[in-house]
């Protein structure tokens, strides 16, 4: 006979991987539309220039293929769905790796949480074994690149001002725009000097500026550098005074940036509150099982506990999403 403690963690493992996975494609679903209406604007000039030109930075690009995952990133190539929006997440949190390797990372994350599921609740709880490995290999990847993208975005967005006021020094200098952006390339580090000589070695190989900002626009996904790239493109098409513009472009960015730390303090205390009720229940859970395992056993062990977590877990992700969406506001 199976031990009820075996069966408990079991339960609990399986439930918390696919309420994660339902909250992962909530939130999801939930920015997509966001995402989708940002980046319109970018992704029909990049259209427009690409038919102009017939030359896009994708077309220069060369992506690395290692030999022995080679097969592996052909297949992935033709058959992964969504593998371009992966791509660029990857890019996003300043990671060169290959497809394919992300995909053994994601294979062998997936395996270890099923191995160690499997050490704990044996053969008898396959399904909640492959839950917590399906779970595990989906979800951990990708909350890691979801936040070293956002921390570098952030510390991009913090530097970007300064970049551009070196610009705006190179053009008042007399200096041409590609050559002020090759001056930002070489002066900066971290990940405004990554991206501004990615845009400066496309720019060498002949590519139009205007495609390769909003190459790197499209990747970054912040309206802030959606915002230099259409001065400039509308200064090539329609001409005008290309420093003054980008002068007042650096102090938008700035009280921007001063806006969006005002309302960070402001909505602080709904936030710590939004922190405190979504560990609440998990917090009352592990003392009542720490006072009374017996009387918490019922909820794991009984079948209409299991529906219980089940539809407890669902709702507590959904609370902490809509509380996390009513914190967060777009500047």
């Amino acid at each position: 006979m199976t031990d009820p403690t075996l069966i408990m963690a079991g339960v609990f493992l399986g439930t918390l991987a696919l309420a994660g996975t339902v909250g992962g494609l909530l939130v999801a679903l939930g920015n997509n539309g966001q995402r989708r209406r940002r980046l319109q604007r970018a992704a029909g000039h990049r259209r427009t220039i690409a038919g102009a030109t017939g030359n896009t930075p994708a077309s220069l690009r060369r992506d690395e293929v290692q030999g022995r995952f080679r097969q592996l990133e052909l297949l992935l190539r033709r058959a992964l769905p969504g593998r371009d929006k992966l791509r660029a997440r990857l890019a996003r949190a300043g990671l060169t790796m290959p497809l394919a390797r992300y995909v053994m990372a994601c294979l062998a994350i997936g395996a270890l949480f099923a191995g160690i599921a499997f050490a704990l609740v044996g053969q008898e709880l396959w399904p909640a074994v492959l839950a917590t490995g399906l779970g595990g290999g989906w979800l951990l990847p990708r909350f890691v690149v979801g936040y070293l993208g956002g921390k570098r975005v952030k510390r991009f967005l913090q530097e970007l001002p300064d970049a551009i006021d070196v610009m705006v020094r190179g053009l008042k200098s007399g200096l041409p725009v590609t050559e002020t952006i090759g001056t930002v390339a070489k002066d900066f580090e971290g990940p405004v000097g990554a991206e501004f000589t990615q845009i400066d070695r496309f720019v060498r190989m002949g590519t139009n500026l205007e495609d390769a900002l909003w190459d790197v626009a499209g990747r970054l996904d912040v309206p802030e550098f959606n915002f230099l790239a259409i001065s400039v493109g509308l200064q090539r098409e329609t001409g005008g005074n290309l420093t003054e513009t980008l002068d007042n472009l650096s102090r938008l960015l700035r009280r921007r940036q001063q806006m969006r730390l005002k309302i960070k303090a402001l909505s602080s205390e709904a936030r710590a509150s939004a922190y405190l009720l979504g560990a609440l229940p998990f917090v009352m859970a592990g003392v009542l099982f720490l006072l009374n395992a017996d009387y918490m056993s019922r909820l794991f062990t009984d079948p209409f506990g299991h529906v219980l977590i089940a539809v407890g877990l669902c709702s507590e992700l959904i609370g902490v999403a809509v509380m996390a969406k009513m914190v967060r506001f777009e500047i």
